[in-house]
C-alpha cells in the first residue's frame, strides 16, 4: 500500500541531516496574471515574504534553493519543512487562494503585517 505524502504540494528528500521539499509544479500560469514568471525565485519570494508575516522564526531554520527553473528549501528541522508545506498546501490547488497568496505576498516591497 502507498504511502500519502506527508509533505504535499512538495517532494520530500533527506540526505544524512539536510532534509528538502521541492516543488515540481510550480503554477507558472497563476505567477504570470502578475507579471511573474512563476520560477524558483518568485516562489521563494512568496514563501519568504508569507513567513516573515506568518511565522518568521521558520525563516531562521531554512534555505532556499538558488534554482531557478524548480524551487527546493533545505533544512536540518524536519519539523519546519513540514509547516512549510501545509502552509503552502492550504492554497496551491486552489486557483482564488493562490492568486489571493501571490497577490498578498510575491512582493518585492513587502511590509508584513505583524500582528502581536
Amino acid at each position: 500500500m502507498k504511502q500519502a505524502n506527508a509533505y504535499q504540494p512538495f517532494l520530500f528528500s533527506s540526505f544524512k541531516k539536510d532534509h528538502t521539499l521541492m516543488l515540481s509544479d510550480l503554477k507558472w500560469s497563476a505567477f504570470e496574471l502578475h507579471d511573474f514568471l512563476g520560477d524558483g525565485e518568485d516562489w521563494a519570494l512568496l514563501i519568504e515574504n508569507m513567513l516573515a508575516e506568518k511565522n518568521p522564526t521558520l525563516l531562521e531554520k531554512i534555505t532556499f534553493g538558488d534554482e531557478t527553473m524548480s524551487f527546493c528549501i533545505h533544512s536540518e528541522d524536519k519539523e519546519a519543512l513540514h509547516e512549510i508545506a501545509e502552509m503552502v498546501f492550504s492554497f496551491y490547488e486552489d486557483k482564488a487562494l493562490l492568486d489571493a497568496q501571490i497577490t498578498r505576498y510575491a512582493q518585492y516591497d513587502f511590509e508584513p503585517n505583524l500582528v502581536n
